[in-house]
């Protein structure tokens, strides 16, 4: 659906050059609801403005459908960007215009008579479930309303892709989660392709099938959602989960206390992590049953990525040596992952003293 091969980005100064995206390479199937994320300055707005070439590539191919958008002239350029819609983090909707006629803008040309618009209009605005708002104007609504009536506006002429730029990043968080569920909604009912762009990690965790993590105009990895949040590679990428999973912060509060560095006097404290059926595997009491072991539960939770169960526990080990090597070489073979938190544990023993 979408393919950036080797995509640079060059800005000229007075004075200097900026380099704001370096050796991008992308791929987003049909379908699939795509995540960049990165802080501010990364490249990740620069990047997504290539993908309908609102901002032109210094280098690279851009391909969309297999179509090579650098080689259209001006007026097939035109005719490629219907089919790929666009919104924006302050939604960009004409004050002096009411709903309908912010909605009906894109269809001017469209060869629609003026029966036909009205119900297109009526149609969308029901799709994002302001059918009532019609006659308003945008400074009659609130935040989520607007950015519903960018959504609506922008698959006016029936795109294929829809692209988001820091689309939720004026709203609350509760208005968040509906426009989230609002665009997965879209995805499933309409097989819309969708690129999101955000500095938030959790909209990513909610949403997205894939993500990148951008810094400096680089992807720094890249790949499936859950296999980014299970085995992420770059310490950027861990900041970014952790933002929005708040695991290890809350481990460190669970650590700091001072019957957890008994506990890990006594034991062994280690980090369990599983995803998947390991979810709803009785590993624990196998592990006292069969290993003669105790395991005492510190913490832990499961969220579900992409309907795939991640589980996360921290724990104390106690018993003879030997047993428990056996029990967590079990645990291993039983595909969960066994990191021992002793690093970590004295680091916040030495933030308390």
């Amino acid at each position: 659906m979408i393919k950036l091969r080797d995509i640079d980005v060059v800005f000229h100064d007075e004075d200097r050059v900026v380099t704001a995206v370096k050796d991008v390479n992308l791929d987003v199937e049909k379908g699939e609801i795509y995540g960049i994320v990165g802080y501010s300055g990364a490249g990740k707005s620069t990047l997504v403005r290539t993908i309908n070439l609102l901002q032109r590539p210094t280098t690279g191919t851009v391909l969309v459908n297999g179509q090579e958008l650098m080689g259209l002239n001006a007026r097939e350029l035109r005719q490629a960007r219907k089919k790929i819609g666009m919104i924006f983090q302050h939604f960009n909707l004409m004050e002096s215009r009411t709903i309908f006629e912010n909605v009906a803008y894109p269809l001017r040309g469209s060869g629609l008579n003026k029966k036909e618009k009205a119900a297109k209009v009526a149609e969308l605005l029901s799709l994002v479930g302001l059918k009532e708002k019609t006659d308003a104007y945008p400074n009659q609504l609130s935040g989520g309303q607007k950015q519903r009536v960018a959504i609506a506006r922008a698959l006016a002429n029936d795109p294929d892709i829809l692209l988001c730029d820091e689309a939720t990043s004026a709203l609350d968080p509760k208005t968040t989660s509906s426009i989230l569920d609002l665009l997965r909604e879209l995805n499933e009912k309409l097989g819309l392709t969708i690129v999101i762009i955000t500095h938030e990690m959790s909209v990513v965790k909610d949403l997205c099938h894939k993500v990148a993590v951008m810094e400096n105009g680089h992807i720094l990895e890249q790949g499936p959602i859950v296999d980014i949040f299970t085995e992420p590679n770059e310490q950027l990428t861990k900041e970014f989960i952790d933002t929005a999973t708040h695991f290890d912060q809350e481990i460190g509060m669970v650590l700091a206390h001072p019957e957890t560095q008994k506990l890990n006097r006594e034991g062994i404290l280690a980090r369990l992590r599983y995803v998947g059926v390991g979810t709803t595997q009785p590993l624990i009491s196998t592990l006292v049953r069969e290993y003669d072991v105790t395991v005492n539960i510190i913490y832990g939770h499961i969220e579900i990525l992409q309907n795939t169960p991640v589980g996360n526990l921290l724990v104390a080990f106690t018993g003879e040596s030997e047993n428990i090597k056996k029990a967590i070489e079990f645990l291993k073979q039983s595909d969960v992952k066994v990191d021992s938190v002793s690093d970590l544990l004295e680091e916040f023993v030495t933030k308390e003293d």
